[in-house]
Parts: C-alpha cells; structure tokens; sequence
C-alpha cells in the first residue's frame, strides 16, 4: 500500500488543479477555443499522469526528468502550432479567401510540413526515452508500448481546421 501512496498522492493534486487551470470559462478566446496556456496545461496533466501510471521510482526519476522535459517542450510547441493553425484558417475565411477551399498541392504541402515536423518530435522524445527505458521494469515496458502505439497513430491534430471542406 506504501507504493502506491506517492502516485495516488500526486493524481490526488495534479488532476483536480489541471482541470480547473485547463478550461476556465473566462479565458476561453474566439469560438470558444483554448488558450495556449490551457493546452500546455492539459498536456502537463497528462504527463503528471502518465509519471503516475508507469510508477516511476526514485532510481528511474533522473532519468524520467530529460524525458519529461522533451515530452513538455514538444508539446507547447504543439500546442502554438494548432492554435496558428487556426489563427491561419480564420484569417483565410475573413480575406478575399473566404469559402475557398486550399488547393490540393497546398493542402499536401501543409501535410508533408505537418509530418515532418511530426517526424522531428518522435525523434526527439525517442531520444530522450532512451536512457529511461533501459531502466524500466517489464510492466513498465509493457505500459509504455500501448501508449506509443496509441501516439504513433493518433493524428497530427484531431480537428484540422483544414480538413473542413473533405
């Protein structure tokens, strides 16, 4: 019971404070959308919980801290990207744009950007796991290979205001 009284403790802090700093009402910007910092907000959460869930002891947590770090710069990066995605899509609808769809060379260009800059992140967090994953247990591994299969196909952003005319 011991083991599990620090991850609890942590969820016990972390969940209720990311919800409630993730999606106030009055910080909400144009159509209801997230702010940057709410976004890193919810994926800081999600983190905190993954830390959580794999159980990382104390001789996994100087590891764990290179990892977390990548995991967390990745996703503000992330994060200012949707948001000047869809700062871009509104700029389109309001000029001389409006309604018209992005030609196909155009959207495939934005999709070949969108991937490689998806390529440079997996590199990247690849990169900091490895020192890590040398020292997880097997349940550890286990948990950790769902969780990249989950990732690896996940879409690059799940409402692609880009993808509004398909």
């Amino acid at each position: 019971m011991k083991r599990f009284a620090r991850p609890l403790a942590l969820l016990a802090v972390v969940l209720p404070l990311a919800a409630v700093l993730s999606f106030p009402a009055q910080a909400q910007t144009k159509n209801n959308r997230p702010t940057l910092m709410q976004l890193v907000a919810h994926d800081e959460a999600r983190i905190a919980q993954l830390k959580a869930n794999l159980r990382i002891s104390e001789e996994q947590e100087r590891d764990w801290t290179g990892f977390e770090t990548a995991l967390k710069n990745i996703a503000k990066k992330r994060a200012e990207r949707r948001l000047a995605l869809m700062e871009e899509w509104d700029n389109r609808e309001n000029e001389n744009d409006r309604g018209k769809a992005m030609s196909h060379a155009e959207t495939l260009r934005k999709h070949a950007e969108a991937l490689a800059l998806r390529a440079e992140e997996v590199r990247a967090i690849a990169d900091a796991a490895e020192p890590l994953s040398d020292k997880l247990n097997n349940w550890q591994r286990q948990q950790v290979d769902q969780i990249i299969r989950t990732y690896v196909q996940a879409p690059f952003i799940p409402e692609d205001p880009r993808r509004r005319n398909f």
